[in-house]
């Protein structure tokens, strides 16, 4: 759980490092599996074989790098779908977004490699879902590295998640100028932050960060020796409602009708927190990772 200073910061600033919730070993399996879905594919994958909904370059041709994002990797590991259920992470997003309803939107792997990892230019992830009404609040991002300044942090502005949608404002803001982000915006009038600062965020590995839906952020590209690996789960409150004139990857598994509740759009948008609890990891995931503990603490036989 986090506590009141800790929800106080986040509500200022729009973004909080929540602390270690992945062990070593823990991130030592999500990266063999990232390892693994990568190396096959989106044509690696049966057309009816659970499989991610995107597999895509994101920096191809934009920012001179690569940026791989996966899109529900959750779908084709259960080392990723056991992620959603991290109680430590359920409990905060559901105190961050101030809602007792919380379930998921989808993830995404965000993966840039060393030497050539590109820039994902600044952004607010809000603007970018228009298929959902209210947009997800509060995203949980969970290194898989050490990520800093020299290998492609995000970089944050304090306080912008209160500035209304920017997006064509940031949209527009050359690569070769990223640090130059909002030096001719004014916030609103008001605004309890009132000026642009570009912060750099570390986010060490196993470590959360909390970040707000309308939070100004970025990345600069990774010209490392270091991988800079990252997932994002990004959720709803049980206040969401299915927007049909919208468009996203996700849209074509919602089967509702205009303006229905997104509690109700089915298997592809699990519910982590009921009531106000964590949802207990279905037992199908809880059995398959004793198996795992078990078949690796299993002595060799004697040759």
């Amino acid at each position: 759980m986090l506590d009141a200073t800790q929800v106080s910061e986040f509500d200022r600033n729009g973004y909080l490092n929540g602390g270690r919730v992945l062990d070593d070993a823990d991130v030592d399996e999500l990266r063999d599996e990232l390892d693994r879905v990568i190396a096959r594919g989106k044509s690696g994958f049966a057309p009816d074989e659970p499989q991610p909904v995107r597999i895509a370059d994101l920096g191809k041709g934009k920012s001179g790098g690569e940026v791989w994002q996966i899109v529900n990797i959750w779908e084709a590991s259960p080392a990723f779908e056991r992620l959603l259920h991290l109680r430590t992470v359920a409990e905060g997003i559901s105190q961050l977004a101030h809602h007792d309803e919380i379930q998921i939107w989808h993830d995404q792997i965000q993966y840039k490699p060393p030497h050539h990892g590109g820039i994902n230019n600044w952004h607010q992830d809000a603007p970018y879902w228009p298929v959902i009404r209210p947009s997800t609040p509060v995203t949980a991002w969970i290194a898989l590295d050490d990520v800093d300044v020299t290998n492609g942090c995000m970089w944050m502005v304090p306080g912008s998640h209160k500035w209304g949608n920017q997006i064509e404002l940031l949209e527009n803001n050359p690569h070769a100028q990223f640090f130059d982000i909002g030096k001719d915006f004014t916030p609103p009038a008001g605004a309890e932050i009132d000026r642009v600062r570009v912060r750099p965020w570390p986010v060490r590995k196993g470590e959360v960060s909390f970040h707000h839906s309308m939070t100004w952020h970025g990345s600069h590209e990774n010209r490392s020796d270091r991988p800079r690996r990252a997932i994002a789960l990004h959720f709803m409150t049980g206040d969401a409602r299915f927007v049909a004139s919208g468009s996203h990857p996700m849209k074509q598994f919602i089967q509702l009708p205009d303006g229905a509740p997104m509690r109700d759009a089915g298997d592809h948008f699990p519910h982590i927190v009921r009531h106000g609890k964590p949802v207990s990891m279905p037992t199908r995931l809880r059995l398959a990772k004793l198996g795992q503990i078990a078949f690796s603490a299993r002595p060799l036989a004697a040759e």
